[in-house]
């Protein structure tokens, strides 16, 4: 199948539908390049046994002269008899009949680009489909006028409309994954799916132009967007040269003039051309219909214009420019419009202000428009605006993690306004520590420049620094006294960067909802700045960070869309992989390891491109966990490599984070006794923390290894923590700690309603046990089919009374304390002839008891095929 096909499988069939069930014609209606010849060709294929088709291509050129597209049918027509219809349909007719294959298969005539054939040979053709001689298949372009006969068949009653629409976004992830061969990011997804607003040719063109640029590579069987895409490509200019070529002289001239001056003015327009030119290129599909009381039209393709302007003649170019002289500060008033006027002046000289390509550049920076960003940056020149450019290269150089530049680029300066100079320094401060300078040597040169300047609030600038180097205790201190010395009001942007700082303080203290609410709030002050994107994506981590911690996953979904009112998109400084990985987060927390894996793998090679927000190595200890959680060594391995990198530095906020997943994952690929205490001390360093949240972490992931010596303590840190996975943590502890089978069965209803299903499997299992030898079999039995759910819910095989797996499928370990255990030793016997610990024992136990799909020691000889006497009993009795 075509890719332009993909998703189109509903129409082809109603297409062929159709024509099997003898519907006179069919019109096959959509945009240029939206796939109708290839839905034509997919049809041919379908209705091939019982007819045959016959194309007519329409042609601009030869609109207008009569018969003209059916010259290649009417060989040997006599000259004095063309001008006759009956005449030419005889010679037609003839012709199609001797190049027919077989005479009892139907004919179907396929009209292509319809508008553009003469109204004769319309004519010609709707006789033949009027007298049932043959069906017709149309396709033209939506909104365009097609010749009077063909248009009365559908007036008649005597056709059917088929309306091809631009990809969605699953349609064009699944038109990019089968081109390019592999899995694409969802974030280049969206980013070429709208750009090319879902039409398949300019998405397949813009792939073309990104592969060849390099922008488009391949990362570990991953596609990615490596740097920005370049809009100017010779494939693109082509594409959009042959589409002008068609139109006349005046649509030419108007739609350059459209694509100089968008959003223009429809007075504008139609003050230089015809009003029937304008309705003629919104027809045509190459502009939007005017919107707004006063009428605004834009390019239908914004892509476009880039490739206009390299089409338009220097003899032109002043006329535009004069043109559209007067309605320059109407179009810069517009985010798409002062980017489209930059854009045209620094490609064709024209002078604009300063101000002008400095707010250009900022727009460009935020937008991931880099090449923009950085040439209108170059265009500023007078020396007060000097320190806003640096800022703009800085941020350019911070988004391709350039952090050597960007710490030269970004050191904070008091001409800067408050926006600027927070955004500034909050980067420059992110830089140097991705650099791994000391930080007693940044607090240093943060002291330095404050003394040697006279503005800027260098007071809230040590508080974000306190927090990118982790010193909670100072930074809460520090909130404290900012706020009791305010004697004045500040700005927005600079309660907003408190708020999310108060929002960071308060989720590591376990006061999550607090935490939501005050970085709901900063990103409220914060998105409300035009040009704060870097800080409302400070705030946006922050708001993330406790909504997951709290257990309010679909806070996360919600992020893109605080963005997206106020033009910031969420693939600006790669906030999208952030988010991604907050995602997996919270799919590991729920213990869903797959849906987990499946999330972090592509957005760990996303972060390797730009790691804005320094999530790296919790996406790659996440990652390390899930994979050996589901059981795949190798791949956990290779993870956690990723995470002994020394060119990424992690955030304060999730470096204790990755720092526990990291441990925990290398336990569960080899849980020998260094493993297990190496994951022992990680715990331990949390609980003597004095971040709850990290502390909470720690002990469920203690708990997840097997380990039920720390319940007390899980319990007591979970207890005044807010949130729904604090609930489940108290839920787990408590019913565990009683060890009664009503209660574990209790926990395991509440966690499954609260959507935690691996943790309601735990409690499950437990109750099982305690249930095995009592009487009670309808009590077994509900706790086993809730175990059971939990399964399904988690995607995974369902428990049996027979084996799930085999002794192969276990690890060396445990088909070694397996063995032990089934000769009848004890966990503590086990662990003297091992020389390790009961709790690495029982851990052990209790993978295998999950993999083998057993609840009991006296089913594991039935389960793994093992004789007490085995390999591993045998060698150490010798």
């Amino acid at each position: 199948m075509a890719l332009e096909l993909v998703g189109r499988d509903h129409e082809i069939a109603r297409c062929a539908a159709l024509l099997r069930d003898r519907v006179p014609a069919v019109l096959v209606l959509g945009e240029t390049g939206v796939g109708k010849s290839a839905l034509v060709a997919a049809v041919r294929d379908e209705i091939a046994p019982v007819a045959q088709m016959f194309e007519i291509h329409g042609s601009p050129s030869l609109q207008r002269v009569p018969y003209g597209v059916l010259a290649p049918f009417l060989g040997g027509l006599p000259t004095a008899e063309a001008g006759s219809r009956l005449s030419v349909l005889r010679a037609f007719w003839r012709r199609i009949e001797e190049l027919r294959v077989g005479r009892e298969s139907r004919l179907v005539l396929v009209i292509d680009d319809a508008h553009s054939i003469d109204a004769l040979t319309a004519e010609v053709v709707a006789e033949l489909v009027g007298a049932g001689w043959a069906q017709a298949l149309v396709t033209s372009p939506d909104g365009t006028l097609l010749p009077p006969p063909l248009m009365q068949l559908w007036l008649d009653g005597g056709a059917e409309r088929i309306d091809l629409e631009p990809f969605t976004y699953g349609e064009a992830a699944r038109f990019l994954e089968s081109s390019l061969g592999s899995r694409v990011l969802p974030s280049t997804v969206r980013r070429l799916w709208r750009d090319s607003q879902g039409n398949p040719m300019l998405l397949r063109c813009l792939v073309e132009e990104a592969q060849s640029t390099g922008a488009l590579a391949e990362r570990k069987g991953t596609w990615i967007l490596a740097s920005a895409l370049e809009r100017r490509g010779d494939g693109l200019v082509g594409l959009v040269r042959e589409q002008l070529q068609r139109l006349s002289s005046d649509e030419r001239d108007a739609l350059m003039l459209v694509a100089v001056a968008q959003p223009a003015a429809l007075s504008l327009i139609e003050g230089n051309f015809a009003a029937e030119v304008v309705r003629s290129l919104v027809a045509k599909r190459l502009i939007l219909p005017p919107t707004g009381p006063d009428g605004s039209i834009r390019l239908r393709h914004s892509v476009y214009g880039e490739a206009i302007f390299q089409l338009i003649p220097l003899s032109r170019s002043l006329r535009l420019q004069q043109l559209a002289a007067d309605h320059r500060a109407r179009q810069i008033a517009t985010a798409d419009g002062l980017l489209c006027a930059v854009s045209w002046a620094l490609g064709c000289g024209l002078a604009l202000e300063e101000t002008t390509f400095l707010r250009a550049a900022k727009l460009a920076a935020r937008l991931g428009e880099t090449s923009l960003a950085l040439r209108a940056a170059d265009a500023v020149r007078s020396p007060e605006l000097r320190a806003e450019a640096f800022l703009v290269r800085g941020i350019v150089a911070y988004a391709a993690s350039h952090h050597s530049e960007a710490a030269r680029l970004l050191e904070p300066s008091p001409e800067l306004d408050a926006e600027g100079f927070l955004t500034a320094g909050l980067l420059w401060l992110y830089s140097r520590d991705a650099l791994g300078h000391p930080h007693e040597e940044i607090a240093h040169d943060v002291d330095r420049l404050a003394e040697a300047s006279d503005g800027g609030p260098w007071d809230l600038l040590r508080l974000v620094f306190a927090s990118v180097a982790g010193d909670y205790m100072a930074l809460e201190v520090g909130l404290a006294a900012w706020r009791a010395n305010q004697a004045t009001e500040r700005s927005a942007v600079e309660r907003g960067v408190v708020g999310a700082l108060e929002a960071e303080v308060l989720a590591c203290r376990g006061l999550l909802l607090e935490s939501v609410d005050a970085a709901s709030s900063a990103l409220e002050l914060l998105g409300s700045v035009e040009g704060s994107g870097c800080l409302a994506e400070f705030a946006a981590v922050r708001l993330v960070y406790a909504a997951v911690t709290a257990g309010q996953w679909g806070a996360v979904e919600s992020i893109p869309a605080r963005f997206s009112g106020s033009r910031h998109h969420e693939e600006s400084f790669q906030l999208a992989a952030t988010l991604a990985c907050a995602r997996g987060l919270a799919f590991l927390r729920q213990g869903r390891f797959g849906p987990a894996l499946e999330v972090l793998e592509p957005t760990l090679e996303e972060l390797r491109v730009c790691d804005s927000q320094h999530v790296f190595q919790l996406c790659a200890a996440g990652a390390a966990y899930a994979a050996a959680r589901l059981g795949d060594w190798g791949q956990a391995a290779d993870f956690l490599e990723d995470t002994r990198s020394t060119e990424r530095v992690p955030a304060s906020i999730v470096r204790p984070i990755a720092g526990l997943f990291a441990a925990a994952a290398a336990c569960a690929v080899q849980p020998d006794p260094s493993a297990v205490a190496a994951l022992e001390r990680a715990v331990d360093a949390a609980v003597r923390g004095t971040r709850r949240d990290v502390c909470l972490q720690a002990l469920f992931l203690w708990f997840e290894a097997g380990q039920r010596d720390r319940l007390d303590e899980l319990l007591a840190v979970s207890w005044p923590m807010e949130g729904e996975w604090a609930e489940a943590a108290v839920l787990v502890s408590a019913a565990f700690a009683e060890g009664s089978p009503d209660s574990l069965r209790s926990a395991g209803d509440a966690l499954r309603s609260a959507f935690y299903p691996r943790l309601a499997r735990e409690c499950y299992g437990e109750a099982l046990a305690q249930l095995e030898n009592t009487p009670s079999r309808a009590d077994a039995r509900v706790v086993w089919e809730g175990q059971r759910a939990c399964d399904a819910e988690l995607g995974e095989s369902e428990l049996t009374t027979q084996p799930s797996a085999s002794a192969g499928e276990l690890t060396r370990r445990e088909r070694q304390i397996v063995a032990l255990a089934i000769s009848g030793l004890s966990d503590r016997e086990i662990a003297d002839r091992l020389i390790v610990s009961v709790r690495t024992v029982e851990g052990h136990l209790y993978r295998a008891y999950s993999k083998l799909g057993v609840s009991s020691r006296e089913q594991l000889s039935t389960a793994v095929g093992l004789a007490p006497e085995s390999e591993y009993t045998a060698q150490q009795s010798k």
